[in-house]
């Protein structure tokens, strides 16, 4: 197993460790602030992980068939579990996330995977590249819950929000159209003749 899997790996292990801060955070009587400084070092771990080994992966071989297939599941269970857990729990005098962000953000991504799905089951043949749209909404997204882990005003989070929100729906308008054209282009969307 190469270092950059093991990292990834790593990552994984790293998400109910920091919901459990976090709940722990929230569950303290006196809300002892160790246990927020201790959810933001993990945090910041996992998504510096998530650096390394994509540079370990490219620059020193250590690419593989499982760190590829585990990559963006540690990814997007981070951002997801981030998301969650701050929409349900109340981090000091700050409100959690609006409902409708991290519904936004998953919800975008629960279409793209549907429709890379919907692709695959017709071997329409595509090539993944990430739009910069869908690296702004997320770039937005964490620095929302990064803004909500250090307790920034409730006004920069809610900016956040709505940028990494905004790029996260024009990301999906881009990549639905990209997938409709896709098979339209293979003949796919029209319809059937009864022989």
């Amino acid at each position: 197993m190469t270092w950059a899997t093991r990292i990834t790996i790593l990552r994984l292990i790293l998400v109910p460790v920091f919901v459990t801060f976090i709940i722990t955070y929230n569950d303290s009587d006196l809300r002892e602030e160790a246990w927020r400084y201790a959810a933001i070092a993990v945090f910041l771990v996992a998504s510096i992980s998530d650096a390394v080994d994509g540079y370990l992966a490219r620059h020193w071989n250590q690419g593989s068939a499982l760190g590829a297939l585990l990559d963006p599941i540690a990814d997007k269970l981070l951002l997801f579990a981030a998301l969650v857990t701050l929409s349900l729990i109340r981090l000091g005098h700050l409100r959690p996330f609006p409902i409708w962000f991290p519904a936004i953000i998953i919800s975008r991504d629960a279409l793209l995977l549907g429709g890379y799905c919907v692709l695959r089951h017709f071997h329409v043949p595509m090539e993944i590249k990430p739009h910069w749209t869908g690296k702004a909404s997320t770039v937005f997204t964490l620095l929302a819950i990064g803004a909500v882990l250090f307790k920034l005003s409730a006004s920069a989070t809610i900016w956040l929000c709505a940028l990494g929100a905004g790029f996260a729906l024009i990301c999906t308008v881009i990549y639905v159209r990209k997938g409709l054209g896709l098979l339209t282009h293979g003949g796919h969307t029209g319809a059937q003749s009864n022989k």
